[in-house]
């Protein structure tokens, strides 16, 4: 017996010893989304990952003519600089370099680069995200750089990913911007991203446009459901010191939650959230800096949930479905970017009380198990120790009366679905 018992022992030390790269998947993006070449010379392209890699790690990408690359990034680095060779061509076009999937990482953004000959003509859009009703116009500012390096008349075109055109003007040798409306028809998708075609080819950069409808999908409160399916969720985003206790407990009641992070939380304690995923958990968006969404203009929500969501998603190695307003603030300009991102907003049905003056371990309790059933969405926070406090006591009591915590995305429903005045989504019968 004793000899068993030591080589079980042996042989759990030897598991604990393994690398934590293993088990570990690192974000990676290209440092810069612009390079410049020169005709016939090299292009220099640089690789970065969120941190040191502890193994060397193979990473794919390809141009937009399937040319196929791989680089290693070596053991302990978290960057790289690498060359292609640049093609010898007539006008010197736009090459876009896209990361590829692959083992052991997991794209961010920025996931493309695009290389431009030098000196030569660039067009962008002015702003990141554009907004209209559809059926109307829809204005668009675009800038030019070295205008005067391609040829006069040349056919500007605005394509999405389809190929379907939505816009085409003659290119002016000295003009440096462009002001163009367009009316968005019944075909309009919230979320098409727009991108500039110059000359017949492909010019998308970091400056394709997410243009989205402004009537965004109401938040989710609750979920009409016939079983007794709820979501325990959790917000972080202040400091970190009950993460682990928290963690310990749910794994006590076999749980798994929707813990919805923001990028500040996830950019100081990116091992509690890599825990968070390795142990089940969901995570989801909470913007980056926590701000009321109601103040902020377009492209400040667009870079609060971009920002955010490739950082989760890096961290946890799944995309980010989900996202909770800070203070249930969310205008409909907001849901509308929220859901072209691929994101559904998600409030609660019952809200602990533990981030306000009336917090206590009492409330934390009464609030996240009164008037209990299915469908339900519960709200409360990382940070609080009232809540930590009677966790055991919330999480024993949904086991007690048969209720079964899933993370929100799991709660929501499939296919055809409304959300009613109150917020609750109901599946079309």
């Amino acid at each position: 017996m004793k000899r068993l018992t030591a080589l079980l022992l042996s042989l759990f030390l030897a598991l604990s010893l393994l690398p934590a790269a293993q088990a570990d998947t690192v974000g990676v993006y290209f440092g810069s989304r612009q390079a410049v070449y020169s005709q016939g010379g090299e292009i220099t392209l640089t690789l970065k990952a969120m941190h040191a890699v502890e193994s060397d790690l193979t990473v794919s990408l390809a141009d937009q003519y399937g040319n196929a690359y791989t680089v290693t990034l070596p053991k302990g680095r978290n960057s790289l600089q690498f060359t292609v060779a640049a093609p010898q061509t007539a006008n010197g076009g736009r090459l876009v370099y896209t990361l590829l999937d692959g083992e052991g990482y997991v794209r961010r953004t920025p996931g493309v680069c695009s290389a431009v000959p030098r000196g030569g003509a660039r067009y962008s859009f002015s702003e990141d995200v554009y907004q209209t009703y559809a059926g109307r116009d829809l204005p668009i500012k675009l800038r030019v750089e070295n205008p005067g390096s391609l040829a006069e008349g040349t056919v500007i075109r605005l394509k999405d990913p389809a190929g379907r055109e939505y816009y085409s003007f003659t290119h002016e040798a000295r003009r440096e911007a462009y002001a163009i409306t367009f009316e968005t028809d019944d075909s309009w998708v919230p979320g098409t991203r727009l991108s500039v075609w110059v000359d017949g080819r492909d010019t998308a950069d970091d400056d394709a446009l997410l243009a989205v409808g402004v009537s965004g999908m109401k938040a989710i409160w609750g979920v009409d459901r016939s079983d007794n399916k709820i979501a325990f969720t959790m917000d972080s985003g202040s400091h970190n010191r009950y993460i682990y206790r928290i963690l310990d407990i749910l794994d006590r009641y076999n749980v798994n939650i929707t813990f919805f992070v923001t990028g500040e939380f996830a950019a100081a304690n990116p091992e509690m959230v890599r825990e968070m995923a390795a142990r089940g958990h969901e995570l989801g968006n909470h913007t980056w800096s926590h701000p009321d969404m109601d103040t902020l203009k377009k492209n400040e929500i667009y870079s609060e949930l971009t920002r955010t969501s490739d950082l989760l998603e890096a961290l946890g190695g799944k995309p980010v479905t989900v996202f909770r307003p800070p203070y249930g603030h969310l205008s409909g300009q907001a849901r509308s970017i929220v859901n072209a991102l691929g994101m559904q907003a998600v409030r609660w049905t019952h809200e602990s009380m533990d981030a306000r003056k009336e917090g206590s371990e009492e409330n934390s309790l009464k609030y996240s198990t009164k008037n209990m059933k299915g469908g339900s969405i519960i709200l409360t926070h990382t940070s609080t120790a009232c809540t930590l406090a009677v966790l055991d006591q919330i999480l024993q009591f949904y086991q007690d009366n048969g209720f079964e915590v899933v993370p929100v995305s799991q709660l929501l429903l499939e296919g055809d679905t409304y959300i009613d005045e109150n917020g609750i989504q109901h599946a079309v019968k």
